[in-house]
């Protein structure tokens, strides 16, 4: 166990394998380990939100398990052992490979992973969105201080940099010390890809140290003393993330961000996936958005920094190892307070997968092939003055099939949705309405439409389904369906009513 005036030293504290990367995605067992409450099997129908969590969290390692790496090692050199593990962490040999990549043994290997998947913590996106809520993702003077105190009251803290906002080879390290060098501020660091087994130069000669002489004066070379180098120098001049994360925070099992134990309320996730699909641009009403145009975007330039302009309370997650596109898909968190104005949502790609998750719902939109330069607009609205929920759908494409479902739990494991089955949308739009109560929907388009509609109901023992096949959409009128029995769907009627012009 630590001591008091114990500093963690890389020569034995760090693992002596390197970072790695998964080449599969994780198993719904270590899912389940790595949280609390979540459903004992990958049941769409007995655990929607866990499952919807579940396609973001399963790559969250695909490009490192740096954080998984300095976690765990943390929790040995605190508590001396964590999860069967001893201290110190050297003594567990790397697999038989010329790189030294990840740990031989298998069970090792699975603690990593679940450690590296805690940052998705319900704690940990907490922690994320109240610092860049306070403007400090980028500050690495904040991240010093925050360090420095960690440091003295023996709660280490983990340290995330990047060379850019969108999370350019995000990465994960051990500051243990933190220093003053003349007017700059110093961390040392341990680094998943520089061991000390296998790069002593890199610590024996002073390389791992981030120098910091401002919030994005700062760089940190993982080359030094490496030879060939080969690895990125992080660099805070381009506006790229360097903040601590308490590891006391994250270090213990705890609730996803969505589980239905523990909502963050007020907090909604966005997650597209798809080869190629990209959000790119977010808006609300008022002409705030998240960049400064509707395109795929690769620099910081792009991003809205004029402060009537800018869309507040957005966070894109820095996924580790990655640069944007290259990643599992785009995620970000939005804080968005009850009775917040819609969001439109751009997105591009072919065959893509978005879907926005708040406090006890879930909004999908599956779309179907085409080019992958065309943009659809999705404008949500997640809870308006009557806590309804709505969510329309328009494309550019010339034509454009999609799949749209709306589920909204209702306590304990039940849950109703209604889901918009293959509809085909062209240079118009299409608008799915449920209600707080959600004892009906409402369905309108622009141009007429013919839409299969999907019932479902869980209540938490069977799942009952009504379809009506081909309900038709008159141009300018709303279809309003309202099951006449939610408890009875499968048998019950379906009472239909329009209205418009």
């Amino acid at each position: 166990m630590m001591g008091i005036l114990d500093e963690f030293d890389p020569r034995h504290d760090g693992w002596q394998f390197v970072n790695w990367g998964e080449g599969s995605d994780f198993s719904w067992d270590l899912f389940r380990r790595t949280y609390l409450a979540i459903n004992p099997s990958n049941d769409p129908v007995a655990a929607p939100l866990d499952v919807a969590f579940y396609e973001i969290f399963k790559s969250c390692a695909k490009n490192g398990n740096c954080g998984g790496m300095s976690m765990l090692a943390l929790a040995l050199f605190k508590h001396g052992g964590f999860m069967g593990w001893c201290s110190p962490p050297d003594f567990y040999l790397p697999a038989n490979n010329p790189e030294h990549k990840q740990p031989a043994r298998a069970d090792l290997h699975e603690a990593i992973n679940i450690m590296q998947a805690r940052q998705f913590s319900a704690a940990g996106i907490r922690n994320f969105l109240d610092v860049v809520k306070a403007g400090q993702l980028s500050d690495g003077v904040t991240a010093w201080k925050r360090v420095q105190s960690g440091l003295a009251s023996g709660d280490y803290c983990l340290l995330s940099v990047s060379n850019g906002l969108f999370g350019d080879a995000a990465h994960t390290v051990i500051p243990y010390r933190a220093e003053m060098s003349g007017s700059s501020y110093v961390l040392h660091v341990w680094n998943s890809n520089r061991p000390y087994k296998w790069f002593p130069q890199h610590y024996d000669g002073g390389h791992n140290k981030i120098v910091i002489t401002g919030p994005t004066g700062w760089t940190y070379d993982q080359n030094g003393g490496v030879p060939g180098g080969g690895a990125t120098v992080y660099d805070g001049s381009n506006n790229g993330w360097c903040f601590a994360i308490p590891t006391s925070l994250i270090l213990h099992k705890g609730h996803q961000p969505i589980s239905p134990g523990f909502v963050l309320t007020g907090v909604m996730t966005l997650f597209v996936s798809g080869i190629g699909a990209a959000i790119t641009q977010v808006e609300d009403d008022h002409g705030r958005r998240l960049y400064t145009s509707d395109r795929l975007h690769r620099s910081r330039i792009d991003l809205e920094t004029t402060g009537s302009r800018r869309l507040p309370g957005v966070a894109p997650w820095p996924w580790p190892g990655g640069v944007s596109g290259q990643t599992p898909g785009e995620l970000l968190f939005l804080e968005r307070p009850p009775g917040s104005g819609p969001l439109t949502v751009s997105v591009r790609g072919d065959n893509y997968h978005l879907m926005a998750l708040s406090h006890g719902h879930l909004t999908e939109v599956v779309a179907g092939a085409a080019a992958a330069t065309a943009r659809d607009l999705v404008r949500l609205s997640t809870g308006d003055a009557s806590g309804g929920h709505a969510v329309e759908v328009s494309t550019e494409a010339p034509s454009r099939r999609f799949d749209i479902h709306h589920l909204r739990r209702e306590g304990g494991a039940e849950w109703r949705s209604v889901r918009l089955r293959d509809v085909q949308i062209t240079a118009d739009l299409l608008r799915l309405y449920a209600p707080v109560s959600f004892d009906e929907v409402e369905i309108s388009a622009i141009t007429r439409r013919d839409i299969d509609v999907e019932f479902l109901r869980y209540d938490g023992e069977r799942l009952a389904r009504c379809i009506t096949a081909a309900q038709t959409v008159q141009e300018g009128r709303t279809v309003h369906l309202a099951p006449n029995d939610w408890t009875n769907l499968a048998r019950g009627k379906l009472d239909t009513k329009v209205s418009g012009e």
